[in-house]
């Protein structure tokens, strides 16, 4: 039995969407695309999700399990892998796939331990990553976290068909909590307030206080970033911890350059004085200082960092680079699933 015979599941537990579900998002894309059979299990119902709906009009099956129970009537019933991300669906996910004896493969994908009740989750997630028949990491900080030997598999987008052209706005996209850092990028753009326009797109617990001490920025909310891309310029990355964040790729892969400290795998990702720049964390005299010379340049010079970006994501991070090297993955996976339920030592693939 091949793997265009099984079903291939995604497994994830989501409230919001974010780079975990981008990810999905584009892999089942692609999958489907090429001839497989994909499917989306959302662990737990929290009602309506933007997921759900890009999901549907893609044509994409999806539904929701209850927890651990409908988790294993699902994968009882045909032939299958499951693909965990996240957490709460790779600890649920890993325990359930062993009792129905169903080939797991988990991503790790953030690169934040996290505080409390979630530093608590994420270390069991690490700790139980040996229940896993393979396991796959976004950078190698979070390979590193690991006490398995891990497939270290960048992320990866679909380029768009056209590039940004025309945006006029610095930007910052994503979570607005503490490991992303908003603040940071709310302080270090204020004395540029006259100069350019500076928005944020993304909601989250730092959103009051954020709009309360910095109107100079505008605060989009949670956006379809699809419909909002064109009219950014330059995107900033302030984060204090990450691993390979989506919104890197999506930027780039549209000619937007991206200003970052140099943290996770972005050094892969960006080439610094190329096709953005790269600061290390905390040095944020030289975070403005690049962020002036973009100010500055003119249009000839933006078009040469916004093409080489392009084509460092469509060389290196596009679906069809990264993703049948997941495949293999996915086979191995199934291969020494095979080899436990016969008895027989897993020949190398």
């Amino acid at each position: 039995m091949t793997l265009q015979d099984r079903i291939i599941y995604q497994l994830v537990d989501s409230r919001s969407f974010g780079g975990i579900e981008s990810h999905i998002l584009n892999l089942s894309r692609w999958l489907r695309e090429n001839g497989y059979f994909v499917e989306v299990l959302f662990l737990n119902d929290y009602g309506p999700h933007p997921l759900k709906v890009q999901l549907t009009e893609s044509n994409i099956l999806w539904r929701c399990v209850n927890r651990h129970r409908g988790l294993a009537q699902i994968l009882k019933q045909n032939p299958c892998v499951l693909a965990t991300h996240g957490y709460k669906a790779g600890i649920i996910g890993r325990i359930v796939a062993r009792f129905c004896h169903v080939p797991v493969v988990s991503t790790y994908h953030s690169g934040d331990p996290g505080k409390g009740r979630v530093w608590c989750y994420n270390k069991l997630d690490e700790l139980t990553a040996s229940l896993a028949d393979q396991v796959v990491s976004v950078s190698t900080e979070i390979s590193a976290r690991l006490h398995v030997t891990s497939h270290q598999l960048p992320n990866f987008v679909d380029p768009p068909k056209t590039l940004n052209i025309g945006g006029k706005e610095v930007a910052f996209v994503g979570r607005l909590s503490e490991e992303k850092g908003p603040d940071t990028f709310a302080q270090l753009t204020e004395t540029f307030a006259n100069k350019a326009a500076f928005s944020v797109y993304g909601d989250g617990p730092m959103r009051r206080s954020l709009e309360l001490g910095y109107p100079h920025v505008c605060f989009h909310g949670q956006v379809d970033m699809a419909d909002h891309w064109q009219n950014i310029d330059l995107l900033c990355i302030t984060s204090r911890r990450e691993g390979m964040p989506l919104v890197a790729l999506e930027a780039m892969a549209r000619g937007i350059p991206v200003l970052s400290f140099n943290i996770g795998a972005l050094d892969q990702l960006i080439l610094d004085n190329q096709n953005g720049w790269l600061v290390q964390p905390g040095d944020h005299a030289l975070y403005q200082q690049q962020l002036e010379r973009w100010l500055h340049f003119n249009d000839m010079e933006k078009s040469r960092f916004s093409l080489a970006a392009t084509r460092q994501v469509c060389d290196n991070y596009c679906c069809d680079v990264v993703l049948p090297r997941l495949l293999s993955i996915y086979r191995r996976a199934v291969h020494l699933q095979a080899a436990h339920k016969t008895g027989r030592k897993p020949e190398l693939l």
